[in-house]
């Protein structure tokens, strides 16, 4: 009976744990972003990813009052693959910024050539700590 009462409370705690962080993931609101074609990346960015791409990146970039969050997927053994934003949020300290690599699908006809999968997001500059996922 002591046994079950330990599991009992036990329970109780992991419930009331869980529960703080559901709280905490609600306090979160969506952040405005826009996907950044290759074309409106300021050159110095350009060349930075450019030199970077072959290998995983996660960097942040400032430009006035523009930021620039970078997620790469370096070298990938064939084409076709995407990426996709799973989460660009914000609470009162901090700013999460996380993808999700989507390999080819089986009916497109992927190349055989190696590619570098990479996303640049542009937001509104913030102070804010950023987690890159």
């Amino acid at each position: 009976m002591h046994r079950s009462a330990v599991i009992f409370a036990l329970s109780g705690i992991l419930l009331f744990s869980s529960g703080c962080q559901r709280q905490e993931e609600s306090e979160k609101t969506e952040v405005e972003y826009t996907v950044a074609m290759s074309g409106e990346i300021p050159d110095e960015l350009a060349a930075i990813i450019e030199e970077n791409k072959e290998k995983e990146m996660r960097l942040v970039w400032m430009d006035g009052n523009d930021m620039y969050l970078i997620r790469g997927y370096g070298k990938q053994a064939t084409g076709g693959y995407s990426i996709a934003v799973a989460e660009c949020t914000e609470d009162e300290e901090t700013l999460w910024f996380d993808t999700r690599l989507i390999g080819p699908q089986k009916e497109d006809a992927a190349s055989a050539e190696p590619s570098y999968p990479w996303l640049v997001v542009k937001i509104t500059a913030t102070d804010k700590e950023v987690v890159i996922e």
